[in-house]
């Protein structure tokens, strides 16, 4: 069930300048209040090759990245973005998730990776941007929902990963279930698997090892 959130009254775009050019800041850090996105990805403020960084809180309405060329990062290094509505990422959009530990932060403690928690419908044409924060080296098996949808979910985008050590890759995938919404939901997983040329190696050892033991 999605995390209650103090207040449910809307409140104004909020949408900043910071001292970095091409850097847009929505929400007001700390802010239990809702606010609507939907201005600042279609405002004239806002241009090709810009980034919004999102805070965390609860936005009402649909998230949706528009026809700019874009990077939205959400959170705050790292942190958790409520849509009380749908999301769609359109292709020329790219959304980074900092990854920096595995604590969700949805039940208690500070979030360790960036998330969306996406009532309605989530359709992901963009980049899935994958960042390691402050040299958080994962394991294999690890896994990370950086969305989670109480509605349907599509991805058909593309992914930009950080190399791993030790034979390991990254690896985004959506499948069903969500610890939020429960059987009915969906989520986007970002996932360590054995890298495929190391995947390809053991397989080929099986192999010749069946084909000695035939002999």
């Amino acid at each position: 069930m999605l995390r209650t959130i103090s207040s449910v009254s809307l409140a104004a775009l909020a949408l900043t300048a910071s001292a970095s050019a091409g850097l847009w800041t929505v929400g007001v850090s700390g802010n239990p209040d809702f606010y609507t996105v939907a201005d600042a990805f279609g405002s004239a403020k806002v241009k090709d090759g810009d980034v919004v960084r999102v805070l965390s809180g609860g936005y009402m309405g649909d998230f949706d990245t528009g026809t700019k060329a874009l990077t939205i990062e959400p959170g705050n290094s790292p942190g958790i973005v409520d849509v009380f509505g749908s999301m769609y990422v359109r292709p020329n959009s790219t959304v980074n998730f900092e990854i920096g530990g595995y604590n969700s932060g949805l039940s208690s403690g500070n979030p360790q990776f960036d998330q969306f928690i996406v009532t309605g419908n989530v359709n992901f044409q963009g980049v899935v941007e994958i960042t390691q924060y402050q040299g958080f080296t994962p394991s294999l098996g690890d896994s990370f929902a950086i969305i989670q949808s109480g509605g349907s979910m599509s991805f058909t985008g593309t992914t930009v990963l950080p190399s791993l050590s030790g034979g390991l890759s990254w690896q985004v995938a959506v499948v069903s279930g969500s610890s939020e919404f429960g059987a009915s939901g969906y989520s986007m997983v970002a996932s360590v698997v054995p890298a495929p040329s190391a995947a390809a190696l053991v397989g080929l050892a099986g192999l010749v090892s069946s084909r000695r033991r035939r002999a």
